[in-house]
């Protein structure tokens, strides 16, 4: 996704309009760091489908297994509380 800057969207809002219709959204970032996502309007809801959502839904399921095959135990998990708490 490519960034611009509130400068940008003011001085050449074409060019940032014109990337949004080639690479379907921009990101536009302010000085604080702070950055919002423009995308173009088709008029129609994007979400897809219940039986898409539901494969990749499924596929993230998978992922997970494979890479967390076993939970962490009580003992860690109160470690890494602790140290979340700063203690």
């Amino acid at each position: 996704m490519k960034t611009f800057t509130v400068r940008d969207l003011d001085r050449q809002p074409a060019v940032v309009l014109d990337a949004c219709d080639r690479e379907g959204s921009v990101r536009v970032r302010r000085r604080d760091g702070r950055s919002y996502t423009v995308r173009r309007d088709d008029g129609e809801s994007r979400a897809a489908p219940a039986e898409k959502r539901q494969h990749w839904l499924n596929k993230h399921k998978a992922w997970l297994a494979r890479t967390f095959p076993k939970p962490i135990g009580a003992k860690q998990t109160a470690l890494v509380d602790r140290r979340i708490a700063g203690e």
